[in-house]
């Protein structure tokens, strides 16, 4: 029960990565601030997050690259709860294609979501951790492994690895442990939902090894395969690990010739 007493704020919490952490962080004992763009879904998860025995949740919609949203979700955090012990910045936005196709507003827009919102959640809560406090931003495979046609999306999740030693180094001091958790293919929500919405079958043995799949493994991830590792970086099992960089990528970067 490694969250028992702890208030744990997951951002993009009620699908996908998001979701399953907070099920994993329910079940040790934890509160949780389920804040996600989507009330409706916030809420379902918000709830079956009780069941599966957090001993309070709360859903907050926030649009994580919007400061007075986050300003916001730190005021409700403060009401309810006085303070925040973890904060999982997952919450990301998706642009495909390379720079050729991007806009000053495309960079603008996902630049927002995914790398400074980063910091907006940190300069809102860390004011409300206690120490022994712990972050871990969620960033990608992609930040350190090079692909085609997501340009925009890698150089923020490889910005986002900047961030997280820079804010480690910032608040040590504080007591306050800042990792960051890079996935690799995860077949999640976001990507099923997609598939639908295209008319696609979603192809579920993407989960099992196959000929010409990611990394060593030759696999997608489950979401809780991801959520394990963030699990663990935001736990005390984790106290003396911070500014590092976590690979739950079934070895992308090992076969890419990086270390993450």
């Amino acid at each position: 029960m490694r969250f028992t007493d702890k208030v744990v704020v997951v951002t993009g919490g009620a699908a996908g990565i998001g979701r399953a952490t907070g099920e994993l962080i329910a079940a040790e004992g934890g509160s949780i601030v389920v804040a996600d763009l989507d009330q409706g879904l916030a809420d379902e998860t918000a709830a079956a997050l009780l069941e599966l025995g957090a001993p309070r949740t709360i859903a907050v919609r926030v649009d994580v690259a919007d400061e007075e949203d986050v300003r916001a979700l730190a005021d409700r955090c403060r009401i309810e709860f006085g303070r925040v012990d973890v904060l999982i910045n997952n919450a990301a936005a998706r642009l495909w294609g390379p720079v050729t196709d991007a806009t000053v507003e495309s960079w603008q827009q996902i630049v927002a979501a995914n790398l400074i919102s980063v910091g907006l959640t940190g300069k809102h809560l860390i004011p409300l951790m206690p120490p022994g406090g712990a972050i871990v931003n969620v960033s990608s495979a992609n930040g350190i492994v090079g692909r085609q046609g997501m340009a925009q999306y890698d150089a923020t999740k490889a910005g986002v690895l900047g961030l997280t030693r820079a804010m480690a180094c910032d608040h040590a001091e504080a007591g306050i442990r800042i990792n960051a958790v890079l996935p690799g293919p995860t077949l999640t929500d976001f990507h099923k939902n997609r598939l639908r919405a295209e008319g696609r079958e979603i192809d579920l043995s993407r989960l099992e090894p196959h000929k010409g799949g990611p990394g060593i493994l030759r696999r997608q991830a489950r979401p809780v395969e991801i959520a394990h590792p963030i699990v663990f970086l935001a736990s005390d099992d984790a106290s003396y690990i911070t500014g590092t960089m976590l690979s739950a990528d079934g070895g992308l970067a090992a076969v890419s010739g990086h270390i993450g």
